[in-house]
């Protein structure tokens, strides 16, 4: 009865886009302790035990929202009980998940490699950083399979059979819910930088061979990213699988080899590794897809709506044509 009670609460806050809030209930309980009986009313204290690493969250949240929680829960009791007061504990039967300090950096490319008038007009690499524990993946995850659920109703229209998100495919109600949850993420363990080439003043020399251009750019782009992080952890640099197929094992090479220059001329002693997998099995990439997608659309389109939902987010935006003049193409 209580774990019903629980989920109540959390569908009754995602309605109200909290997100933020229903997540920390995952798998929360409650006990009531009696502090007053009058005129057959009976005074509680509400002890919600919630997992450790949402305690110091909890503490932190505003009046206005401890209220909140309190008019959810009273309305799940019968009228001779009354909640005074919601008492965060900490849940000490929760086997706690080791914390890992290495950085997890997720790569992006938005744009394409045509470079003439049909082509985009910027290509970008763009990117997420996190450390674990991740949170949130499993309401992105639960929601595909809601949607797959969804196929079950015979009066519902179209069918949808959603392997993985990705922004340019999703339709606007998808779309739509997928960035409430991401804009909800916690802005201090959440980052993100975006690296923009404006294609038309991008010399040809140096886009003669796509693959080339593709590792040299994912290069600098990845070093200027470690500077601004300050990097003093191990990392792991996750892509989607490589655009340019055409002499995988050498792009992958030139950009080992420039990570090893970035760590020895910066005297640092760091672990690292490089892995290209399937969006499909990263919801951390599917993430990362949809904070390149709202970019590449403000800087494409002049189109900012879904990009104010993540801007909070970005510690830098580097236009790296910014300062050329000559255009070698119209666009």
């Amino acid at each position: 009865m209580q774990n019903n009670d629980i989920k109540i609460i959390q569908s009754l806050l995602v309605e109200q886009d909290r997100y933020d809030l229903s997540i920390k209930l995952d798998g929360a309980y409650y006990k009531l302790e009696l502090i007053e009986e009058w005129n057959n009313v009976e005074s509680y204290t509400l002890e919600l035990y919630v997992h450790p690493k949402y305690f110091i969250d909890f503490n932190d949240i505003s009046k206005l929202e401890t209220e909140m929680l309190t008019t959810l829960f009273q309305a799940l009791m019968d009228s001779s009980i009354f909640i005074k007061y919601i008492e965060i504990k900490i849940d000490k039967n929760i086997k706690v998940q080791s914390i890992s300090d290495t950085v997890y950096i997720f790569v992006d490319e938005a744009g394409d490699m045509d470079f003439s008038v049909k082509g985009s007009k910027y290509y970008m690499f763009n990117f997420l950083i996190k450390k674990r524990p991740f949170n949130l993946h499993e309401y992105i995850s639960n929601y595909r399979y809601s949607l797959l659920e969804r196929n079950l109703d015979p009066l519902t229209g179209r069918r949808l059979n959603i392997e993985a998100f990705h922004a340019c495919e999703d339709n606007k109600y998808i779309k739509e819910e997928i960035f409430n949850i991401i804009s909800t993420f916690n802005k201090d363990s959440v980052k993100s930088y975006s690296y923009i080439l404006e294609k038309p003043k991008v010399e040809p020399n140096k886009r003669q061979e796509k693959d080339k251009f593709y590792i040299d750019n994912l290069n600098l782009a990845i070093q200027q990213l470690l500077d601004k992080l300050k990097i003093d952890k191990n990392f792991v640099i996750i892509t989607d699988r490589l655009p340019v197929h055409k002499n995988k094992n050498k792009q992958v090479g030139a950009l080992k080899k420039g990570i090893k220059e970035y760590l020895k001329n910066n005297s640092l002693t760091l672990r690292y590794d490089i892995f290209h997998h399937c969006s499909a099995s990263s919801v951390n990439l599917q993430i990362v897809d949809y904070i390149s997608w709202a970019i590449f659309r403000k800087y494409e389109r002049n189109q900012d709506n879904y990009y104010k939902k993540i801007e909070k987010y970005l510690i830098d935006i580097d236009l790296m044509t910014k300062g050329r003049e000559i255009n070698h193409y119209e666009k």
